[in-house]
């Protein structure tokens, strides 16, 4: 017993049970010391958090409000409510609590790299980009934190930048499958299509049971004209996510590409069915129409498909119909 706390045992047991993913055993613990002591800032807090992790976010922002109001100068109570107007899409709100943390605590990088989040949540990217560069410099060895760095870059039109950045992350932790993604993406906008197949064979390798990175290596194949091992990609990705518009529409573009325009057509198909607003889908359509002859079809297709997406140069530039 610690005379300082004379809930500190039971609190001690919660812990150990929120961190063994014990969810029933903690909360009831948290409870307990609560009902003994309304005003334990801790055990509001970590219960908070408990909630958070299990998306109970009135509840979260109850006990974190509650945890605030008994110590308003704790960097973290107000970081963890950020959390939750963030989690609950209330973003002014969380870039103030944000805000009154890195205030608080100026080396605290999670409240820094939360106020990023929230910022480009807003359109403010070069707000974002300056919020997570601090939480970079506050915890250099953070790869979670160089891949939205790189991530927010290549947002910003700095793609050269963002691969060095994701680079970075990659050689701090190899096994970071969304680095390796998101360099992937970043270097086929740059040309560099070999080099973001290996990025995207090298995320399959770390987390196989993600369908967009089977995906997206589908999509590099065909573009490489390896047209039967783009459909092994696809297939693998709609094994996971079989009714995935866009995924159907990556086949079906493969199907066209090997000359059989059934099997395209069916894929487009069942695109559309799925989403009738899949621009992907219209536009698969839109080319199998246009490789059957049917060009009154495929113009009323590439018309679905402007309209959807009047701004997306990948697509306008390849309808000629």
């Amino acid at each position: 017993m610690n005379d300082a706390d004379p809930q500190h045992d039971l609190l001690v047991a919660a812990i150990r049970h929120q961190e063994a993913d014990e969810v029933e055993q903690a909360r009831d613990l948290y409870l307990r010391i609560l009902e003994q002591n309304p005003r334990h800032e801790r055990a509001l807090h970590l219960a908070g958090l408990l909630c958070i992790q299990h998306s109970e976010l009135p509840a979260a922002r109850a006990l974190l409000q509650a945890a605030v109001d008994v110590n308003p100068d704790k960097a973290a109570y107000l970081n963890h409510l950020g959390v939750v107007s963030l989690r609950e899409n209330d973003l002014p709100v969380a870039i103030e609590l944000f805000r009154r943390a890195t205030a608080m605590e100026p080396d605290y990088a999670e409240a820094h790299f939360n106020l990023g989040i929230a910022l480009r949540g807003m359109d403010d990217f070069r707000g974002a980009a300056d919020a997570i560069d601090k939480a970079v410099r506050h915890d250099p060895g953070n790869d979670r934190l160089l891949v939205w760095s790189g991530v927010i870059a290549n947002e910003l039109g700095n793609p050269q930048e963002a691969a060095e950045l994701l680079m970075q992350a990659v050689n701090l932790n190899p096994t970071n499958a969304e680095a390796l993604h998101q360099l992937g993406d970043v270097l086929l906008s740059m040309g560099s299509v070999d080099e973001a197949e290996g990025c995207y064979r090298e995320a399959i390798k770390v987390n196989p049971q993600v369908a967009s990175f089977h995906g997206k290596l589908g999509a590099v194949l065909t573009q490489l004209y390896r047209f039967d091992e783009a459909k092994q990609a696809f297939d693998a990705a709609l094994a996971i996510n079989p009714e995935d518009p866009a995924l159907l529409s990556g086949l079906s573009l493969v199907h066209l590409d090997r000359g059989d325009i059934q099997r395209a057509r069916a894929a487009a198909e069942r695109a559309v069915s799925t989403d009738a607003n899949s621009v992907d889908g219209h536009y698969a359509l839109a080319r199998v129409h246009r490789a059957a002859g049917d060009m009154t079809a495929a113009r009323s297709e590439a018309a679905l498909v402007r309209e959807l997406a009047p701004d997306n140069a990948r697509y306008l530039e390849t309808l000629d119909v």
